[in-house]
């Protein structure tokens, strides 16, 4: 994770900062001061009120741990704020240390255009400004040791599709979806048959997502792992005026997600209704609007067609996602969908996740080619296929 780094948006736009602390013991030190780099520094043109979201990543070794370091950065999180934005807590290791944090920013956001609201379950941040209503949440079930991945994805579809409902919104709303999957690729025996976390993941999705029509296409989303924490769906939503499109974009080379056959799909043997169902998901979703033209670049890895690039390093790995992405969000690509531009997408901030951390290096050292300039996230986790080391997903903006 870079010390600080900022990415920039038009006024009507998100933007993504990030902060390593520099000093501190106790994750909770750690985590204050992080707030005191955003709040003194000068070239920081962002007030505590601009801060619509955060994620914070931490390492940890067992839930029991991961809920206890899970409360006391809350109740240090609602200390620094005047009022908590929604918040997620995630088991991956930062790059460089024991914790880092995300900001994500509305500039020139005023008080009167943020509504803070809680149900017993959960709460949310709506945001009204023109003719734009947005929503803003953390759909997160019960971490707790005993409960099982289903039930879990089960209480966190169940809560975001309460949030969106009271919002007058469907999950078809639902712009960009973050989905942390504890050991996304273990797979449990239930009456002696095999299920993986990520299929049952993707079967309950499919379950809910069925109730939405999706005119727009399914979110740009990720799919990772997470060491602890069960399940956690983040989301954005948000409905726009008549001057606005959402756009979803097909990738050039990677076959829809959705359009996937079995053959690269894995087992569910739990749930006999929704069965080794496709992840839904686009590999990106334009926002084009009056002063708003943000692309959400989905989780993207190095496959071609369905197939995974096989026996590779990480740098290759590295390598064929950038590609991957570039060919995405080119001019040629979104002129097919009906973008026009003047010049390319530019890609504003990436989060790339790495598998194992003695690959760090070498999947930054490839990164330092490309995107010299850009503020790049780097934490640990889980891949959705175990012979993947790599997953990058990012914002860009239409130039």
């Amino acid at each position: 994770m870079v010390t600080m780094a900022y990415s920039k948006t038009t006024e009507s736009d998100l933007s993504n900062i990030c902060f390593s602390p520099k000093t501190g013991t106790t994750l909770s030190e750690k985590l204050t001061d992080c707030y005191r780099q955003f709040t003194e520094n000068k070239q920081n043109s962002f007030q505590k009120s601009s801060i619509v979201k955060q994620t914070i990543f931490i390492s940890t070794t067992n839930n029991s741990e991961y809920i206890r370091h899970k409360k006391e950065l809350l109740a240090c999180a609602e200390d620094y704020f005047d009022e908590l934005p929604p918040t997620s807590i995630i088991a991956q290791s930062p790059g460089n240390g024991s914790l880092a944090v995300e900001f994500i920013c509305i500039p020139g956001i005023q008080s009167d255009e943020l509504i803070h609201k809680k149900n017993e379950e959960a709460s949310w941040l709506v945001i009204q400004r023109d003719r734009m209503k947005m929503v803003i949440a953390v759909g997160a079930s019960d971490a707790s040791e005993s409960a099982d991945i289903f039930s879990q994805s089960d209480s966190a579809f169940r809560q975001l599709n309460g949030i969106l409902r009271e919002e007058g919104m469907d999950f078809s709303d639902i712009i960009r979806q973050w989905n942390y999957i504890e050991q996304i690729t273990t797979t449990v025996n239930y009456d002696d048959s095999p299920s993986q976390h990520y299929q049952i993941f993707n079967d309950v999705r499919s379950k809910y997502y069925q109730e939405a029509s999706f005119k727009n296409g399914f979110p740009a989303a990720t799919g990772i792992g997470m060491d602890f924490g069960g399940i956690i769906i983040d989301m954005i939503a948000a409905k726009f005026g008549d001057e606005s499109s959402v756009v979803a974009i097909k990738s050039p080379v990677q076959l829809d997600a959705y359009s996937y056959s079995k053959e690269v799909l894995a087992e569910n043997n739990l749930m006999k209704d929704f069965n080794k169902t496709t992840p839904k998901f686009e590999r990106a979703k334009i926002v084009c609007s009056a002063g708003s033209n943000l692309i959400f670049i989905s989780g993207t890895a190095a496959i071609s067609g369905q197939e995974s690039l096989q026996q590779s390093s990480p740098e290759s790995q590295t390598e064929m996602t950038i590609q991957n992405i570039l060919s995405l969000i080119s001019a040629d690509n979104l002129q097919k969908h009906g973008i026009s531009m003047h010049e390319k997408a530019n890609i504003n901030f990436l989060r790339v996740y790495v598998k194992y951390p003695k690959d760090i290096p070498a999947v930054r050292s490839v990164f330092l080619k490309y995107f010299s300039q850009i503020p790049i996230s780097i934490v640990v986790a889980d891949i959705c296929r175990q012979e993947l080391l790599v997953e990058i997903e990012g914002q860009a903006e239409l130039i």
